[in-house]
C-alpha cells in the first residue's frame, strides 16, 4: 500500500491537556482518521525498531545481510549474535502493521494517534516513527497551570504529580526544541485560540481543511470521558 502522499499527524501529549479535543479536531477534516491512544504499544513496536537496527548494525554477523550460520561456524566465529531475518522485509513488516492501524481505507489520508505516555524518556522513540515515515508531523500539547492538571482525577492522589508534570513537560519541550523541523508545540490554554489552532492546521498541510464551524461546535462540546 503506498503511503507517500499521506499526511501523518502524531499528538504527543500529557493527560488531560485538551489532547482527546485536539484530536477530534484535526478529525474533522475530510478523509482523516486520527486515533485515540494505544497504550503505548506504538512506543513499544518503536523500541523493537531502534533495538533491532542498533543489534543488527552492530552485532550482527553479515550486518543488514546476515551471515550464514554455516559461514560463521567455518570462520571460527562464535553464533551468539547469528541471526536469519532479511532486516528490509521485517521492518517493510512492521510499517504494514501500522499503517493497518491507523489507515482506515484507501480514502484516508490524513491519519495517526494521539498518545500521552511519554515518561520514562519514551518520546525519544518518535524519531524511530518519523524515521519509518518520513512525512510525519508531530503536535506536542502540556497544560502551563500544571497545578490545575495535578488536581484532575489521574492525579490528584499522587503526591509526586506536581514534580512528575513538571519533569514531563520539560521533557517534551525538549523533543519539540530539538526538533523543530517536524514539531509543532501548543498547550492546554492555547485550546480555544482559533488562530493557534488554524496554526496547527497550517502546520499539517491541512490549511484549506480548517472549518471554523466545526471546530466551534468541537469546543463547545463537552463530551463524556
Amino acid at each position: 500500500m503506498d503511503t507517500t502522499t499521506d499526511k501523518i499527524v502524531l499528538i504527543c501529549a500529557t493527560g488531560r491537556s485538551g489532547s482527546t479535543t485536539l484530536q477530534r479536531i484535526i478529525n474533522t477534516i475530510p478523509n482523516s482518521n486520527i486515533c485515540g491512544e494505544n497504550y503505548g504499544a506504538i512506543n513499544s513496536l518503536l523500541e523493537f525498531y531502534f533495538k533491532l537496527k542498533h543489534a543488527t548494525s552492530t552485532y550482527v554477523p553479515g550486518k543488514f545481510k546476515p551471515a550464514s550460520y554455516e559461514s560463521i561456524i567455518s570462520k571460527n566465529v562464535k553464533p551468539s549474535w547469528y541471526n536469519s531475518y532479511n532486516y528490509s522485509q521485517t521492518i517493510n513488516t512492521l510499517r504494514m502493521l501500522i499503517i493497518n492501524m491507523f489507515k482506515k481505507n484507501s480514502n484516508t489520508n490524513i491519519w495517526g494517534f494521539k498518545e500521552i505516555r511519554y515518561d520514562n524518556g519514551n518520546i525519544k522513540y518518535i524519531k524511530e516513527f518519523k524515521e519509518l515515515f518520513p512525512q510525519t508531523k508531530v503536535i506536542i500539547q502540556v497544560r502551563e497551570n500544571i497545578l490545575e492538571q495535578s488536581k484532575s482525577s489521574w492525579f490528584k492522589n499522587n503526591p509526586n504529580s506536581l514534580k512528575y508534570l513538571n519533569n514531563l513537560n520539560n521533557e517534551l519541550y525538549r523533543f519539540y526544541y530539538d526538533n523543530r523541523d517536524f514539531c509543532y508545540f501548543t498547550t492546554f490554554e492555547k485550546m480555544f485560540d482559533k488562530e493557534n489552532i488554524k496554526k496547527i492546521f497550517k502546520f499539517i498541510d491541512c490549511e484549506k481543511d480548517y472549518n471554523e464551524m466545526s471546530v466551534t461546535n468541537i469546543l463547545n462540546n463537552n463530551i463524556k470521558d
